[in-house]
C-alpha cells in the first residue's frame, strides 16, 4: 500500500496476531489493515489533523464491515473455532488444513480490499476548525508506556486512533489493550524485517509454545508477556472486546468521544493497562524471562 515500511510499526504489531496474543479477537488482518490505513493517509492527518481522522475511522470502520459480510466474522476465535491458549485448540488450527488455509484466503482478499480502497481519491482539504483535542484510549495507553520506561514510537501514537470504539468504532478489541500489547512488543516484539524467514518461525513457535506453560522458554519472549496482560485484562475488565467492557457501539467519531471523556471505568482501564504493560517490561529487563 505505501513505499515507506516501517520495521517498529511492523514488529509492534507481531503482537496482534491471533486476534491480539492469539486470545482470539478481532483478526489481525483487520488490525494491520487498520493501520494500514493510517500509513496511507498520513500526511492527510499531518495536513488535516481531527478532520482527516474521522474519515480514516469511517474508512476502517468499512473495511471491517466488509471483512465481516465476506467471511462471516472479525473475530478470530469465531473464523478459527480454535482456542490458542490450549493444545487441543493449536493442534486443531495447525494440523487442520482448512483453518490454515482459510486464513490465508481471507489475508489475500483483505489486501486485494486494501490496496484497491487505498488508491481512492486522496481526501479534499478541510478548513480548520476549531475542535477539542480528542482522547484515544490504544494512544493514551502508548504514551503513558513510552513516558515511563523512556521509549516509545510517536509514529504509533500518531495513527494508534485507528482502535477507537474497538477498532474503526466496530466494537472489537479494546484498545486500551491494542495500546498495551503493541507498547509491549515495540520493545520485546519479533522484528520480522530483521529476522531470517526460521529466526522469525522459530520466534511464533516459541510463543505458542509458551501461550500454554507457566514457566516460558526464552528471554524476553513477547507472548508470554502479553499473555499475562491479556489475561490479566480480562480478569479486571470482564472482556477483551469494547463493545462488552463500554455496552456499546458507537454511532461515529462523535458519539465515542462524547462517551470516552466521562467514561471513568475506561479511563481506569487506560491506567490499569499502562501498568500491566510496564511491569512486564521491566521485569522482564531485570530478570530475562517474563
Amino acid at each position: 500500500m505505501i513505499d515507506k515500511p516501517d520495521n517498529d510499526l511492523i514488529k509492534a504489531f507481531t503482537g496482534l496476531e491471533g486476534g491480539c496474543v492469539a486470545c482470539g479477537s478481532t483478526c489481525g488482518v483487520l488490525t494491520g489493515g487498520a493501520l494500514g490505513f493510517g500509513m496511507a493517509y498520513e500526511a492527510d492527518i499531518d495536513e488535516n489533523g481531527i478532520s482527516a481522522q474521522k474519515r480514516i475511522l469511517a474508512r476502517v470502520g468499512k473495511y471491517i464491515k466488509w471483512f465481516e459480510k465476506t467471511y462471516g466474522t472479525a473475530r478470530c476465535r469465531e473464523r478459527t473455532c480454535s482456542d490458542f491458549y490450549t493444545v487441543w485448540g493449536q493442534l486443531k488450527y495447525f494440523l487442520t488444513f482448512y483453518r490454515l488455509s482459510g486464513c490465508f484466503r481471507h489475508i489475500h482478499g483483505a489486501m486485494r480490499y486494501l490496496y484497491l480502497n487505498q488508491s481512492e481519491a486522496p481526501f479534499k482539504k478541510t478548513a480548520a476548525k476549531n475542535q477539542e483535542t480528542p482522547l484515544h484510549c490504544a494512544q493514551t495507553v502508548l504514551q503513558g508506556i513510552r513516558k515511563k520506561i523512556g521509549s516509545g514510537n510517536k509514529r504509533l501514537e500518531k495513527l494508534s486512533f485507528v482502535f477507537d470504539g474497538g477498532v474503526g468504532l466496530s466494537g472489537g478489541l479494546c484498545g486500551a489493550l491494542a495500546g498495551a500489547i503493541t507498547g509491549i512488543n515495540l520493545v520485546l516484539g519479533i522484528s520480522v524485517r530483521d529476522n531470517s524467514y526460521w529466526q522469525t518461525i522459530k520466534g511464533f513457535g516459541i510463543g505458542h509454545v509458551n501461550l500454554l506453560i507457566d514457566r516460558p522458554f526464552g528471554t524476553r519472549e513477547p507472548f508470554a508477556a502479553g499473555r499475562r496482560v491479556v489475561e490479566k485484562f480480562k480478569e479486571t475488565a470482564g472482556a477483551l472486546e469494547c463493545k462488552d467492557v463500554t455496552g456499546k457501539i458507537f454511532n461515529g467519531w462523535d458519539d465515542f468521544q462524547g462517551y470516552i471523556r466521562d467514561a471513568d471505568r475506561c479511563h481506569e482501564l487506560m491506567g490499569y493497562t499502562v501498568e500491566q504493560a510496564v511491569h512486564v517490561i521491566q521485569q522482564i529487563d531485570a530478570s530475562g524471562k517474563p
